[in-house]
């Protein structure tokens, strides 16, 4: 099926004749009607009925082109989108970030997304994942790097990377010395988590449920930097390693692993299909992409990359 012959449908119910529709698609009349006859062979019905007074279409015509100018008006936007992908990446392009990595991410990225498309300007949302997700629907997102996310209408997602979720303790705790940490052993400490929206907690209710386990989550904290402060204070918390890592590193708290079962997630990229600046959209996610990747392959940020298969 040629487009050429859906536009010919098109022209003869707009004009009412062949004649109207060849004039109006610069058209001989015997091109146009041998555009007819192409598309109902193709089809195996009839869909234009000729008259003294010009041309109507038969019910079935009237069922195809309602269909006609849905397929029109999908290539006309592909065409649209096309162009504006030749362009040079340009315009406003918003980014959500989780806070358990936003701190450590944001000086890596965006140099590189300044030095390499300066015509781009970021805008840096960081908030609890599961609020981003809300953002990304609302349309007041083009990207955002979330965890495990369920498949939502109007977005696509690519997997980045995947990494741990560890138990973090004060030094001075009974599990500090402890190799690693299996999740029943934690049902009786007093655990600071964000709140049962939060992409991380979910993670942990579902691990728990597979096993029959609750917890005695004793606050919900949507901060990282609360949760972080509350465990130097003498709580417990579960985070996902990269940035929490690095407070462990550098003052009185511990990370363990989960052994029995490990806990862990993959980071991915999630887009809006209809984004207005879609080069510069386009260009950034992959460049948020790569930085994270390349903090994987550093060592910096503790993981394994994650390749669509």
């Amino acid at each position: 099926m040629e487009l050429r012959d859906l536009h010919s449908l098109i022209g003869i119910s707009e004009t009412g004749s062949l004649s109207g529709a060849a004039r109006k698609l610069n058209l001989t009349q015997p091109a146009l009607s041998a555009s007819l006859k192409r598309l109902e062979g193709e089809l195996g019905v009839l869909l234009v009925r000729r008259h003294s007074r010009g041309a109507q279409l038969t019910e079935e015509g009237k069922y195809v082109l309602q269909k006609a100018y849905d397929i029109v008006r999908d290539v006309a936007e592909v065409t649209s989108v096309v162009d504006s992908l030749s362009e040079e990446p340009i315009g406003l392009v918003r980014v959500g970030l989780p806070t358990t990595i936003a701190a450590g991410l944001i000086p890596e990225f965006f140099p590189l997304l300044r030095s390499q498309f300066p015509k781009i300007r970021l805008n840096i949302v960081e908030a609890m994942s599961g609020r981003l997700g809300e953002l990304l629907q609302l349309g007041e997102l083009d990207l955002a790097l979330m965890f495990d996310i369920q498949p939502m209408s109007g977005l696509r997602s690519e997997p980045v990377l995947s990494e741990k979720l560890c138990l973090f303790v004060p030094k001075d705790h009974p599990f500090a010395d402890k190799k690693g940490v299996r999740l029943d052993e934690i049902t009786r400490l007093n655990l600071v988590l964000p709140s049962p929206s939060n992409f991380i907690r979910k993670h942990i209710n579902d691990a728990c449920e597979s096993e029959g386990l609750s917890l005695n989550v004793v606050a919900d904290i949507d901060s990282f930097s609360g949760l972080v402060s509350l465990v130097k204070g003498g709580h417990c918390t579960i985070l996902p390693t990269y940035l929490a890592l690095q407070h462990a590193n550098e003052s009185r708290i511990v990370a363990l692993d989960f052994i029995r079962p490990e806990l862990e997630w993959t980071v991915h990229l999630a887009s809006r299909h209809d984004a207005t600046r879609p080069r510069a959209s386009l260009v950034t996610g992959q460049l948020l992409m790569e930085v994270c990747r390349n903090l994987v392959r550093e060592g910096t940020w503790p993981g394994e990359i994650v390749n669509r298969a």
